[in-house]
């Protein structure tokens, strides 16, 4: 196994929200996707598959949030009904939008000592479905392995983040909702209804919306700058929460008072390093905590061989503070050594591959 004869790594992702991609079939762009690096992710797999980690054991952990299932329409239109069809139609849709990447991603899970690690995000709900695992099994035809919840292993703890948010946080008690249905759904937090009849909408009109950040400064700016989109926007959000509420839904388990605790926390938003901390220091064995979720890349070391880490996004992303003013997209992921013997050392790394001649610009 070359040089890295003891050694095992594991490369972490998370984010990337993949939807049909860029180009709709009559040409047209999509609004809705928000992933345009193919090409550079396929380069970093590249990396992963060739010279010294050629015969080396990798994994590829996809942490989360690598599809976008609740920002792609189901015979042309949205819905909360997830059914295991529902989903088997947008992961095809997915499959089919970003046909390279995949190609890629089939590759490295066939390559000797390769495998790829499928970890649900709150963007990904489809990977609760057999019938989904099953279709990402056979497209990549390799080593591949789905956890639902967390993944731990060497030393490594590794999870999406969702869970400790309350908008986008599971009933990991009860996945599925059948009750008075002809058949089951995915039992979905309030976070996705959100997203699937509000932010669609929104993101027609103003596709940079959600990569916007914080967005207290964004409604001060629109109120000035954009003022009847600020109001429609807010009235849209009124009348989706009334919505939400009055309208019977039997996919709907969340009542008026969690709503309002919802909305109450969401603009404090944790950075998650105190969730890790406690990981870190309640499991003597855990060496390594690694989030995704927030879309901000850090690390912070809390004590010598005690190490929390998120990879960000490849996205996009808007900031409106004066310290990060602008448009910015890095391309961050967590590079894990793993020795026999040895706690294991992580790295925050930005992929810059190779220079290409032209990008397109949408």
């Amino acid at each position: 196994m070359g040089i890295f004869k003891n050694k095992k790594f594991k490369v972490i992702v998370s984010d990337f929200h993949l939807g049909k991609g860029r180009r709709s079939p009559d040409g047209s762009t999509n609004l809705l996707e928000d992933f345009d690096t193919d090409r550079e992710f396929i380069a970093l797999m590249d990396y992963y598959l060739k010279d010294t980690f050629k015969n080396t054991h990798v994994e590829l952990v996809l942490n989360g949030d690598f599809f976008n299932l609740l920002q792609i329409d189901y015979r042309n239109r949205f819905t909360d009904f997830i059914t295991e069809a529902d989903a088997l139609h947008k992961t095809m849709s997915i499959l089919h939008g970003h046909r390279e990447l995949f190609d890629k991603l089939a590759e490295f899970s066939q390559s000797p000592n390769h495998q790829v690690v499928f970890i649900l995000g709150n963007h990904d709900p489809g990977l609760l479905w057999p019938g989904v695992q099953e279709v990402l099994r056979k497209r990549l035809q390799g080593e591949v392995a789905f956890h639902m919840e967390s993944y731990e292993e060497g030393g490594v703890y590794i999870e999406h983040g969702n869970q400790y948010y309350a908008d986008n946080r599971y009933d990991r008690s009860q996945y599925f909702l059948s009750k008075k249905l002809p058949e089951p759904i995915i039992n979905l937090p309030f976070g996705s209804f959100f997203i699937i009849h509000y932010l669609n909408e929104i993101k027609k009109e103003r596709p940079y919306f959600d990569k916007i950040y914080p967005m207290r400064a964004y409604y001060r700016w629109a109120f000035i700058h954009d003022t009847w989109f600020a109001i429609k926007a807010i009235l849209k959000f009124i009348l989706f929460f009334f919505w939400f509420h009055l309208k019977p839904n039997p996919t709907k388990k969340i009542n008026l008072i969690q709503s309002l605790q919802i909305i109450k926390e969401a603009p404090i938003h944790p950075k998650l390093d105190r969730e890790a901390k406690r990981i870190l220091f309640s499991k003597e064995d855990i060496h390594i905590v690694v989030f995704g979720h927030t879309h901000a890349c850090m690390h912070r070391q809390f004590s010598p061989g005690k190490d929390y880490f998120n990879t960000g996004t490849w996205n996009e992303r808007i900031s409106l503070e004066l310290g990060s003013l602008g448009r910015a997209k890095r391309l961050t992921y967590v590079h894990i050594d793993q020795e026999e013997g040895k706690p294991p050392q992580g790295f925050l790394r930005e992929w810059k591959g190779k220079s290409d001649v032209f990008a397109e610009v949408f």
